[in-house]
């Protein structure tokens, strides 16, 4: 028998491998860390969360909240940056719209430049406003004495022809191509105004060597019944008579009510006298029939005329609901021509009555050029360089035999 106290036995970490006898040494396990400290919270409940999570999700917590407002105070930085440079863009064109405004001003006048009344009484405002400059301060002066806003723009651009129209002004270069009336403001003899009775005062006048100025009116059923010696007497050489119109909703043509009476009587007191029509035709056609309306009458009453037989060319008291509101300068130039034409062809002189609308924008002044003009102009002292003929003055005048206000003209002939 073995004695067992002599045999040695393996210590209790050694271990022997059966199928090869092999003994070897097995080192104990160790857990890690974090497995010890999963048990160690299992032991001390479930439920409570480790200090190392509430730490984490803190940190989570803060750099959102940090990223939130960096991204909140990036997007307000670029929200006020680009309304900043909004506004610097738009002052910017702002400025430079007001500067182009300013240089293309004078450019824009040539050829029927055009301004709005709220423009020009701004213009005049800020002349009102400012009394160093000289200019201004005439602005000033002529504001103080009641003068209109047409006759301060008058002043202002004195070199350019002024014209009013209803929305604002237009203003025109002089050209020297066309022919200019020659008359001379020294010799021109101009109502003076009375302060104390608020009235003009003495008779306008023209006195230049080798021109004859005579004085006549125009008239229509508005003056009623005229005692035509008186006229006569009181002054007056010639009477241009309104011998009819069209009426311009209907196109229909209208005899004055007055014309008959009026003409055989200016030829009995041996008045010279001319006539004129008041024209709303919308094509050549019917300007055509107006002339030869004129011409029947002529030949009916059997009377003789002296004077030109005028066309009326002006835009109707009731510009909505005229026939003729819509016509271009082009398509009323035309309508001017046919009827001058056919007067012409009738052995008559023809004249084209107007003022500055109609004859600087309602018609092409440029193919009028050879007929003459009886032209409209209530202001002093004259400011139209281009050549006309007869210039109706006012349409206040008083003369003996005419019951209230009557037109009162000046026609000009050269030796």
């Amino acid at each position: 028998m073995i004695d067992r106290d002599i045999l040695e036995y393996p210590d209790d970490n050694i271990t022997t491998k059966e199928s090869t006898g092999e003994i070897y040494e097995e080192i104990p396990e160790k857990r890690p860390v974090q497995k010890k400290k999963r048990d160690e919270a299992k032991q001390n409940g479930p439920e409570q969360p480790s200090a190392r999570k509430r730490r984490a999700r803190r940190r989570r917590i803060t750099r959102t909240v940090i990223w939130t407002v960096l991204i909140l105070l990036l997007t307000a930085a670029v929200v006020v940056d680009f309304i900043l440079y909004n506004a610097y863009k738009l002052q910017k064109q702002q400025i430079e719209q007001l500067s182009a405004e300013k240089e293309s001003l004078m450019e824009t006048m040539n050829s029927g430049a055009y301004i709005s009344k709220e423009m020009a009484e701004k213009e005049i405002q800020e002349a009102k406003d400012n009394e160093k400059d000289s200019l201004k301060s005439e602005v000033l002066k002529m504001f103080e004495n009641g003068d209109s806003v047409l006759t301060i723009l008058e002043n202002i651009y004195a070199d350019k022809i002024v014209v009013p129209d209803s929305s604002g002004y237009y203003f025109y270069d002089v050209d020297e191509n066309l022919a200019k009336n020659g008359l001379k403001q020294e010799c021109f003899e101009y109502p003076v105004f009375n302060e104390e009775t608020e009235e003009y005062e003495g008779e306008l006048n023209y006195t230049e060597e080798g021109v004859t100025v005579k004085r006549g009116v125009d008239v229509s059923k508005f003056q009623g019944k005229i005692d035509w010696k008186k006229v006569k007497n009181d002054g007056m050489e010639f009477a241009f008579l309104r011998c009819g119109y069209r009426g311009y909703e209907t196109g229909k043509l209208v005899e004055d009510e007055t014309f008959e009476d009026n003409i055989r009587a200016c030829n009995e007191v041996g008045m010279d006298v001319g006539v004129y029509f008041f024209t709303e035709a919308v094509n050549e056609k019917e300007a055509g029939e107006e002339a030869d309306f004129v011409i029947d009458l002529l030949k009916e009453y059997e009377v003789t005329v002296q004077m030109p037989i005028v066309l009326d060319v002006e835009q109707s008291a009731n510009v909505e609901k005229s026939r003729t509101k819509d016509l271009t300068s082009e398509e009323r130039t035309k309508v001017v021509i046919a009827f001058c034409e056919k007067v012409k062809d009738a052995g008559y002189e023809p004249m084209i009555y107007g003022n500055l609308k109609s004859h600087m924008r309602m018609t092409d002044i440029y193919q009028l050029e050879g007929y003459a003009k009886w032209f409209a102009y209530y202001r002093t002292p004259l400011r139209y360089p281009y050549k006309f003929d007869i210039w109706q003055y006012t349409s206040t005048g008083s003369v003996d035999g005419i019951k209230g206000d009557v037109d009162i003209n000046l026609a000009f002939y050269r030796e």
